[in-house]
């Protein structure tokens, strides 16, 4: 019995080496592959599709610094009274700048907060806009009287500290990169108002 035994040990061993020698060890398992990743969605979805009134963001506010920005935004372009809106949303510009308050660039924040990102591009567009006509009022290139007709007659443009503007122009330009606004709309010049942008 003993010496049967030993003759199935040896048997097996030799079995084992036979199958190592001719490399018929049995195959790893293989690690699956990982679960695929979908392609991320787009951070920012601009539609300039529909009406331009969609793209405008206009809350109902009493504050007085919200309602400048809403006046930056609502301006129009190719109509009538339009340039006297386009005065108006430089003069908001112009306000903005020189607030003392401290809570203008707070306002913007909170503004853009409750946008979308179509609303958001829209309004890097508008503030853009008026930021170069409140410059070409302060400078001299835009002739001054328009903010008579344009209801903003009392605005003294003299007492503006363009240092301040151009100050906060730079904050609401680093705001709106914050919030992931890419300018989409200097990709769409050849529908207005975007065709009216100026040079």
């Amino acid at each position: 019995m003993k010496n049967k035994k030993w003759i199935v040990i040896v048997m097996a061993a030799l079995m084992a080496l036979a199958m190592v020698a001719c490399g018929n060890e049995p195959a790893p398992t293989p690690t699956p592959d990982p679960t695929p990743t979908p392609n991320p969605e787009p951070a920012v979805k601009v539609d300039y599709s529909g009406s331009v009134t969609d793209w405008m963001y206009t809350p109902e506010s009493e504050d007085a610094l919200i309602k400048l920005l809403v006046a930056v935004d609502t301006a129009s372009y190719g109509s009538a009274g339009a340039s006297l809106q386009q005065a108006n949303a430089a003069v908001a510009v112009m306000k903005l700048g020189n607030d003392d308050s401290g809570k203008a660039a707070e306002a913007v924040k909170s503004y853009l907060g409750g946008m979308n990102d179509t609303q958001k591009d829209y309004f890097s567009f508008q503030w853009q806009q008026a930021v170069k006509t409140a410059f070409a009022l302060l400078n001299g290139t835009e002739d001054a009287a328009i903010l008579q007709d344009a209801g903003d007659a009392d605005f003294d443009l003299k007492a503006v500290d363009s240092k301040k503007v151009a100050e906060f122009n730079d904050a609401v330009i680093a705001l709106l990169g914050d919030a992931g606004v890419t300018n989409e709309w200097k990709n769409h010049t050849d529908v207005e108002p975007f065709i009216y942008a100026a040079a």
